[in-house]
């Protein structure tokens, strides 16, 4: 009796054993899935008709699912057609309303997989398909068009300025007492560490008060030699969109970093208060307010230099050339304040520093001494200091008040900053003998940046 009840126990051990194997072998047989969000956006307001969509693999078509006949919105807003569930794995077309779109699209299984098809003229985009959401993010920039923006200057600011660049774009505005300052002064300390072709670009949640006239004297105020953006409202809030920030007025609007990199792609986001170590420059500290005094004493939201350092290491961006080696130097011909022309070929031969400056830039008045001390300490080096739309008043005055010897030139209407491609002010360049650019410096020099340049150049 009791063999027979091992025996049955051990037949009934074997049948499911069999059972377990069979089920597992099937389970096998069905492919893990992900979840799919299908996007839809326009270069102008659209509809388009009911429609089945696919997606192509290495093993064919697979069926997503259909949408109604419905409207879709101009980029950079987006309408969500359906959420679906499809095999992970790599997609290369997705196919709707008879067209079928190249695509890359991976598919994975614990993550929102986001599809964004571009429609006009109530058919997809032949080549409007974007897979995951860098390049969702991409599309939504493609599709919604350039941007026509002014910088502090009043000179315009499009797409074409931040192509082939890591930015870091920030929100702000030039009345906020909480979190911008502390925005801009995290730029300043950032400003220190990027190489040139890492674009700082701060721009206003409030046209109606931020005019390039506003952003221009808050700069010189602050000490921002970097780029500072406005706009008219419609322009500006349609720039916005797509980073969900809305035009503001108040102190507490939504305090926003992006990180954008050289193919346009937005990489990350920082919310919040930045961490800047506790302290500010004179000026944005006392432009806080008593919130603004506690985020700057609690450290903000804990990221800080640190933090967006490494999300540009992620992206390559601190792995730019120098600034060395920018071609030659634009050739100019400007007038000195008392009415002398001059022109840069003239010095073909000697070492030239250009410093680019203003009367209400405050960083370009602490470093003139230290330039006018560099200059005297090198007779062979040729000084040349450019003040970008002032006024001859202002200019002659600061210059007075400075006791300033080395040749002052005046570029009222700014073409010859434009010309170098000024984007903040103090901005110093180092021209070898030659007319070569040696190298740039944006922000406010001290002894150890002036160095070793004036030694390259071989003043």
């Amino acid at each position: 009796m009791t063999r027979r009840i091992r025996l049955n126990r051990w037949a009934a051990l074997v049948v499911a054993t069999g059972v377990a194997a069979a089920v597992f072998g099937y389970l096998l047989l069905i492919p893990a899935r992900g979840e799919v969000l299908l996007l839809l956006t326009a270069r102008q307001a659209d509809r388009i008709a009911a429609t089945s969509v696919d997606l192509h693999s290495a093993q064919g078509w697979t069926g997503m699912g259909s949408i109604p006949t419905r409207a879709v919105p101009k980029a950079p807003e987006t309408a969500e057609a359906f959420t679906t569930r499809v095999p992970i794995g790599s997609y290369d077309r997705v196919r709707m309303a008879g067209v079928s779109m190249p695509v890359a699209f991976i598919v994975r299984k614990d993550l929102l997989n986001t599809l964004l098809v571009g429609i006009s003229g109530g058919r997809p985009i032949p080549d409007g398909a974007y897979g995951g959401s860098q390049a969702v993010s991409l599309g939504l920039n493609e599709l919604s068009g350039p941007f026509n923006l002014v910088d502090q200057f009043g000179r315009p600011f499009t797409n074409a300025d931040i192509a082939g660049h890591d930015v870091l774009l920030a929100a702000f505005h030039t009345s906020c007492r909480e979190t911008c300052p502390l925005v801009t002064g995290l730029f300043l300390q950032l400003r220190k560490r990027l190489p040139p072709s890492v674009m700082l670009v701060e721009a206003t949640v409030t046209p109606s008060q931020d005019t390039p006239g506003v952003l221009r004297e808050y700069a010189g105020r602050v000490g921002a030699s970097w780029t500072l953006v406005t706009g008219d409202p419609v322009s500006l809030a349609s720039f916005w969109t797509p980073f969900h920030v809305s035009l503001d007025t108040s102190d507490s609007h939504i305090s926003t970093i992006a990180l954008i990199d050289s193919h346009g792609y937005i990489r990350t986001y920082f919310l919040g208060a930045p961490d800047v170590g506790g302290t500010l420059p004179v000026a944005l500290d006392a432009q806080l307010d008593e919130q603004g005094r506690q985020l700057l004493t609690s450290h903000g939201n804990g990221w800080g230099v640190a933090q967006i350092l490494d999300a540009l290491q992620a992206v390559g961006g601190l792995a730019a050339p120098s600034s060395a080696g920018q071609g030659p130097a634009a050739d100019f011909n400007l007038a000195t304040l008392d009415g002398k022309r001059v022109n840069l070929a003239e010095y073909r031969g000697r070492p030239v520093l250009i410093n680019f400056w203003a009367t209400y830039c405050a960083p370009c008045r602490r470093e003139m001494p230290l330039i006018e001390r560099t200059a005297a300490q090198h007779p062979r080096l040729v000084v040349l200091l450019i003040d970008e739309r002032d006024s001859h008043q202002s200019a002659s005055a600061f210059i007075a008040e400075l006791h300033i010897t080395s040749t002052v030139l005046f570029d009222g209407d700014g073409k010859v900053g434009d010309s170098y491609g000024i984007s903040g002010l103090p901005t110093t360049f180092f021209i070898r003998p030659d007319g070569g650019i040696e190298g740039r410096y944006i922000g406010e020099t001290n002894a150890g940046v002036l160095g070793p340049h004036i030694t390259a150049i071989g003043a």
